[in-house]
């Protein structure tokens, strides 16, 4: 039987898609994603969240609904909640009082990916490498001393990011600095752009950046592996959005790379770590001497028509379309959810598409113990 699916975002369009409201999805990929889920044949029942009251009132209204698909990052009346960490919580909070399941992972993972200060601290207990950093919360006075001696305990160059949210969201070419005075001015832009947040500073890593795909539900699969030119420097917003338009620049690291094993050693442990699920998004960059370091979890990323993971599902042979609903059938597999028949029919050559990927193998041959989860 089809089910009755919740399909909760924030949308706006491209006229509206900048500042607090950046991490929203535009109208046209909210479009698009809904298609894909309309084709599944199940009941698709959208809304665009405003508020929790909203949220409440629709789900109280379109009683039973069976499971839901969340792009939300949190609440457009509360523009805070889509980047201080706190939203995508929050909203799986709502959906676990009215008993439905949902998309991305328990609420405790996307706790820990929504909050980089945390995603450090689950990452260092397992003993997976990140940059030296420290945490300023500006709610907080700061003491020129403290901020001295955990600067040397760094050494500069750092980098400057905020603590919570994604989407590059208050990083900028300034966010790398080499001296006291860059530091001010750089806290001083953040509190006027975000309020009173916690801050990430970090050592900065000067080489190559990675970015890992990881599709879990019922099997693990690792999507290729993207490598970003090494003259493209900090990757924020709006050299984001303008990446698309570069996608011959990117590299697909194979597995004759010789970092290829690391790079799915450490993807993986780290998955484990977070306790995530469904679709993640993992950012690892080279320092000087080539390391390699864990700098971002995203445990909901973009999963627009020119993103990234959409990228990687591309070289794999699906379509954008495609992508969104192999997450959905994995996710209500997850969830303990029967797909209907027709469902099922879409899903399996879908599915071998990604069997080259399937991280069993891999698993197996980096002796990764998956008991851990």
């Amino acid at each position: 039987m089809p089910k009755n699916i919740l399909f909760v975002y924030n949308q706006v369009s491209k006229k509206y898609k900048y500042g607090l409201l950046r991490e929203c999805t535009l109208d046209t990929d909210v479009r698009a994603i809904r298609k894909a889920l309309v084709e599944t044949k199940n009941n698709i029942l959208s809304i665009d969240l405003c508020n929790p009251e909203q949220l409440d009132s629709f789900i109280v209204n379109s009683y039973p609904i069976d499971y839901s698909f969340i792009l939300a990052e949190g609440y457009k009346d509360y523009p805070h909640t889509l980047y201080d960490g706190s939203g995508a919580a929050r909203i799986r909070r709502q959906l676990k009082s009215h008993n439905i399941p949902f998309s991305h992972g328990s609420i405790e993972s996307l706790e820990i990916c929504r909050n980089k200060d945390l995603t450090y601290e689950k990452l260092q207990e397992y003993n997976i490498p990140i940059p030296k950093y420290f945490v300023i919360d500006l709610r907080n006075r700061l003491k020129r001393r403290e901020v001295i001696q955990k600067i040397e305990s760094v050494g500069y160059p750092l980098m400057v990011k905020p603590a919570g949210g994604g989407d590059s969201i208050g990083i900028t070419p300034k966010s790398v600095i080499h001296n006291l005075e860059q530091l001010k001015y750089i806290i001083e832009y953040l509190r006027k752009t975000l309020g009173q947040e916690k801050l990430i500073i970090e050592q900065y890593l000067p080489g190559q950046e990675y970015t890992v795909g990881i599709l879990s539900g019922k099997s693990r699969y690792i999507f290729p592996i993207i490598a970003f030119p090494e003259d493209w420097g900090i990757r924020y917003t709006k050299k984001k959005n303008k990446e698309y338009k570069f996608r011959e620049q990117l590299k697909i690291i194979g597995e004759k790379h010789p970092l290829f094993p690391s790079l799915i050693d450490i993807s993986i442990k780290s998955f484990l770590a977070v306790k995530a699920g469904d679709i993640i998004r993992l950012d690892i960059k080279e320092d000087k001497e080539g390391n390699i370091y864990i700098i971002d979890i995203n445990g909901n990323p973009a999963l627009t028509a020119n993103g990234s993971v959409t990228f990687m599902a591309n070289k794999m042979g699906l379509s954008h379309s495609e992508l969104i609903q192999v997450i959905l059938y994995e996710s209500m597999i997850r969830n303990k959810l029967t797909p209907n028949d027709y469902f099922e029919k879409l899903i399996n050559p879908l599915k071998e598409k990604l069997q080259p990927y399937t991280s069993e193998q891999l698993m197996e041959a980096l002796s990764v113990d998956t008991e851990t989860e």
